[in-house]
């Protein structure tokens, strides 16, 4: 078993023929530490990510372990008190390291956002024709009637009737669900190659977030869109995803397809997490099993596995050393010391 910090199969090897997979964002070591009272306290701990074209991978963990944090670092959207590392390669340019201005282009138009709630999302004074005209004016060089009938036609695509007339009406004048599909027709306005989703169907009801997941897909599919789904929900995961990478404390514990992290998982974490979730077969009467204990805080994390405090399999190792990403099989990596222990 070896140490890793890639998915082999999907970042090409030394020497390997790059034209056999292509990554749209490959994510290297990426940290982030928020300076707090003075100090700089670990948000993001050495996070390793790729993305293919067309690729939907899903990264997932409770509130509060980074996830968001790793999104909008790559997007350069973090404040300055943020100290970042690591590498995020989009095609050949470093987006940790690119210009301002350079970033400006990229934002919306090569790479866009989804954000959490669409109603702080949007601007409450500029009606929604005028938001999404605003994405198309700023990237493409066409007249503003252009830019108006073009987003006519991104809130057909996403599933919005009356466009003409929702063009004129603002975000408070809209449902929950409308005002999603409003944030997805931002964001898929300029045809970007990769699109960031940020726990896009939190707040909704369930036939509306049933609605917008089908909606995402079809975007996947139409446009050939990669997509990075932020969400807790693993039965999303489980319908939406092709690779999954679960975020615990700042760190990937488990990386690999959803079939391998599903039917196989390999970090104790994970475990517990498919364990807590309820079965809806009559046969099943066991009780859910709780993870038990806290997450740490991010100033007194644990010197070695960060979830040595909770794991009901902790070894000395577990607490003295914190384990590397290691290879658990072809592109399923967990960072567990358990993985060591069952080859030896």
């Amino acid at each position: 078993m070896k140490v890793s910090s890639r998915l082999d199969s999907v970042l090409p090897l030394e020497g390997e023929e790059v034209g056999r997979v292509t990554n749209v964002l490959e994510v290297q070591s990426l940290s982030v530490e928020f300076n707090v009272n003075g100090r700089y306290l670990p948000a993001v701990s050495d996070v390793s990510l790729a993305i293919s074209e067309g690729e939907t991978l899903g990264l997932v963990g409770e509130s509060g372990c980074g996830k968001s944090v790793t999104s909008l670092a790559i997007t350069r959207l973090l404040s300055k008190t943020a100290r970042v590392s690591g590498k995020a390669l989009f095609g050949n340019m470093d987006l940790l390291t690119a210009k301002d201005k350079e970033m400006q282009r990229i934002r919306g138009n090569e790479i866009s956002m989804i954000f959490q709630e669409p109603m702080t999302s949007l601007n409450p004074v500029y009606t929604i024709g005028g938001q999404i005209s605003e994405t198309l004016l700023l990237h493409k060089d066409i007249s503003p009637r252009e830019a108006f009938a073009q987003s006519v036609e991104m809130l057909k695509k996403v599933g919005i009737s009356r466009p003409e007339q929702i063009m004129h009406q603002h975000p408070h004048q809209l449902s929950g669900g409308m005002r999603q599909r409003v944030m997805i027709a931002i964001a898929m306005a300029c045809n970007p190659r990769l699109l960031i989703a940020d726990e896009p169907t939190t707040a909704l009801d369930v036939t509306i977030q049933a609605q917008i997941l089908e909606l995402m897909k079809e975007i996947n599919r139409d446009f050939g869109t990669s997509l990075l789904l932020i969400t807790h929900d693993l039965g999303v995961v489980a319908e939406m995803c092709d690779r999954v990478a679960v975020m615990y404390a700042g760190q990937v514990v488990e990386q690999g397809t959803v079939d391998e992290v599903f039917f196989n998982p390999q970090h104790p974490y994970t475990r517990g997490l498919l364990n807590a979730i309820p079965k809806f077969d009559a046969q099943s009467k066991e009780r859910l099993q709780p993870i038990e204990g806290n997450v740490p805080s991010i100033s007194r994390m644990p010197k070695g596995c960060r979830f040595s405090p909770r794991c009901p399999h902790v070894m000395n190792q577990c607490v003295e050393r914190p384990p590397s990403l290691f290879d658990v099989d072809d592109a399923h990596l967990s960072r567990c010391w358990l993985n060591v222990e069952k080859e030896a």
